[in-house]
């Protein structure tokens, strides 16, 4: 049996990551633009004038809803309103409620910070296609109904805020002696990110998989190799300090629902939007990432939470590992912040990293808690131990130093108080070591 660990899935060569690796520049996108022209383009989800056909629908008992997130153009057809230039997105809803009650939607689950009809309405007050009073009375009309008596079913919007590559949202129903949540996760059309070109049930054979139990898990895992492979596949990068177990959907939404954004592919547009970030301080979100690769293929999935420029910003990387642990998915992946940028023999220009990497595993772990969705966390052997003293040198030659391990993070669908946190008894990482020295 052939080893995934270096099986090839018709995914982005080498040469091609390289090609990608870094586009800060004004010579970086002269070259991006040349070798864009030979790339394929892929297959992504259309903003449509019926968007509510492609609207997901989920059924709790007596209780279905249905929702769909609009894009940019999708939101403006139906409002006469450019609602993302001031950073509104609307959701569509429609509940049907078969309950003996009413149920009541909390809108603070959509989004915590969402608008408020007339607060829509106010922001475009000064725009010639209707007055203030018109506009204010659309959006109020069209707004999803907060209370839904029983046996009625209910349509409308609620306003959130703009997220650009996908959204990750919950509706959440309650009334006396009843409360039913429902969890979205929803690329943005028109919005194309590298993980669509993924074909996730294709990376292994059945009979390359293996279901481990805790214990399995964590051999496995200290078996792996320290680091990812830079854009040439061949020169050892960043450490692969990160491992989290659960559904593939379910991680994805805990992570965008806590503000991780999606990567898109490279292209034209967004290499010149990352320049533009770069260099004139333009906010890019879901600027395209680098390949590193594992597993022989590049990164699985990507994302990031940029500060105001791209220069600054947590990134990850995934890839789903040929193994489940108690019939879970393992995502075994590699984090690290990037605080500015640099030149670099290997790419010209470059981010720097923290060379403290365990800082960000620690902020990827603070996330999660933060969020309740961590069930237990624990942590395993299998990067190396290197000080201030004696760092490591990930593919860009920047220098970084660790304690050594890989943090391991079960994520579940219930939320869980911090006290309730399950500890797996398997290493202690050394801690304070990083952050001073003895």
């Amino acid at each position: 049996m052939s080893d995934p660990r270096v099986r090839s899935r018709n995914r982005a060569s080498p040469a091609e990551a390289s090609a990608g690796s870094c586009f800060l520049t004004l010579f970086h996108v002269v070259l991006l633009l040349i070798f864009l022209n030979g790339c394929a383009t892929h297959t992504i989800q259309a903003e449509s004038p019926d968007y509510t056909a492609r609207a997901e629908t989920q059924v709790d008992g007596n209780v279905r809803v249905s929702a769909v997130v609009l894009s940019p153009l999708e939101s403006q057809t139906t409002f006469n309103c450019p609602l993302a230039s001031k950073d509104i997105q609307p959701i569509w809803l429609k509940i049907e409620n078969k309950e003996r009650r009413d149920l009541y939607l909390m809108l603070l689950d959509l989004d915590p910070n969402y608008f408020s009809p007339s607060e829509v309405a106010w922001k475009f007050r000064h725009q010639e296609n209707g007055t203030a009073e018109e506009k204010n009375a659309l959006f109020l009309e069209k707004h999803i109904p907060i209370i839904i008596p029983p046996g009625s079913t209910v349509s409308g919007y609620a306003y959130t805020n703009l997220d650009p590559g996908a959204k990750a949202y919950a509706v959440t129903l309650f009334g006396e002696n009843v409360a039913k949540s429902f969890e979205f996760v929803q690329a943005v059309p028109g919005f194309e990110a590298d993980f669509m070109r993924v074909d996730f049930k294709q990376l292994y054979l059945p009979e390359e998989m293996q279901d481990l139990d805790r214990e399995g898990l964590r051999q496995y895992l200290e078996s792996l190799p320290c680091c990812v492979m830079g854009g040439d596949n061949q020169t050892p990068g960043d450490p692969l300090n990160l491992v989290i177990v659960g559904n593939g959907r379910h991680v994805l939404a805990t992570l965008i629902r806590r503000g991780w954004d999606l990567t898109e592919i490279i292209r034209t547009d967004t290499a010149w939007k990352t320049m533009l970030s770069s260099i004139v301080g333009y906010q890019y979100r879901t600027s395209p990432i680098s390949s590193l690769y594992f597993f022989d293929r590049p990164q699985d999935i990507a994302l990031q939470k940029a500060r105001r420029t791209v220069n600054e910003r947590n990134h990850l990387r995934l890839w789903k590992a040929p193994v489940t642990v108690e019939g879970e998915q393992v995502w075994v992946g590699q984090i690290s912040r990037d605080i500015g940028i640099r030149m670099s023999s290997k790419t010209f220009i470059t981010h720097k990293i923290d060379p403290v990497v365990d800082e960000a595993r620690l902020y990827i772990s603070l996330d999660l808690l933060s969020d309740g969705a961590l069930q237990a966390i624990g942590y395993v052997e299998g990067v190396g131990l290197s000080d201030r003293d004696s760092p490591q040198l990930n593919y860009t030659k920047d220098p970084y130093f660790t304690d050594g391990y890989r943090v391991v993070l079960f994520l579940g669908e219930k939320r869980v108080p911090l006290e309730e946190l399950e500890y797996l008894p398997w290493r202690l990482p050394f801690g304070r070591n990083n952050f001073h020295k003895e």
